[in-house]
Formats: C-alpha cells, structure tokens, sequence
C-alpha cells in the first residue's frame, strides 16, 4: 500500500465510524427516544432493523470512501464496536442483560460487513436465473 491508499484507507475508517455514530444515535435515540431490553416488542424490532440498516449504510459508505478494497476497514469498524460493547457492558453504563448488549454489537458488526461487501454480493446476481421456464 502507497501513502495515497493509506490514506483513503483511514478516511474510510473515520468516515464509517462517523456514519455509524450518526445513524445509529438517529434511529435509537431520536426516532425510538432509546431503544431497552424493556422497551415494546415492536420498538425492539423495528429500531433494530433500523439500527442494523444504518450499520450496512455506515460500511458501504466506508467501502465508498476507502476506495481500493482492503479488510483493514471493516476489521477496525468491528473492533471498534467491540471495545464500545465492552467498554458500555463493563463500566455498567448499560442497564441492559449483557446478551442484549452483545446481540446489538454483532448486529452492527454483521451490519458493517454486509455494507463494506455490498458491491461484490449485487455483482454476484447478475445475470443468473432464479425462476427458469420450466419446459
């Protein structure tokens, strides 16, 4: 990697990690007015697709930004969510099980590496019949 990759390489990173910041504290905290292991079924639910939606935005944006194709980018994301679980999970700054803590986490990192690997899995569909005409 030159400096111009590098470069773009930590742009991307910020860049998603900003993304994620944004759009999760938009649909958790401004739409759902905070998202708990007591909060209704339905707000649990749709705050979460909500909230995973944003983690895939966040990634392919990053993948955008970043440019060149580079696991460093959505590794760095996925520990970066790991060290905010554990740090929230740890320091009691959650009142939440830590299942539910856990389980939002990886719903963000899946949510990243969806988003960063968006580009290959729509190429992938092309020009394959799904539903053939059955003679």
């Amino acid at each position: 990697m030159n400096s111009k990759s590098i470069l773009f390489c930590i742009l991307g990173i910020v860049f998603g990690e900003i993304c994620l910041i944004v759009g999760t504290t938009f649909t958790q905290e401004l739409v759902f007015k905070g998202i708990h292991y007591n909060s209704s079924a339905s707000v649990i639910a749709f705050g979460g697709l909500l909230t995973f939606t944003a983690a895939i935005v966040s990634g392919h944006l990053a993948r955008i930004v970043g440019r060149n194709y580079t696991i460093l980018i959505p590794s760095v994301l996925s520990t970066l969510i790991i060290m905010e679980t554990a740090y929230l999970t740890f320091s009691n700054i959650t009142a939440d099980p830590v299942w539910f803590d856990v389980l939002s986490g990886i719903g963000l990192i899946i949510g990243i590496w969806i988003g960063y690997h968006f580009i290959e899995i729509k190429d992938s569909f092309k020009g394959q019949q799904y539903y053939p005409d059955i003679p």
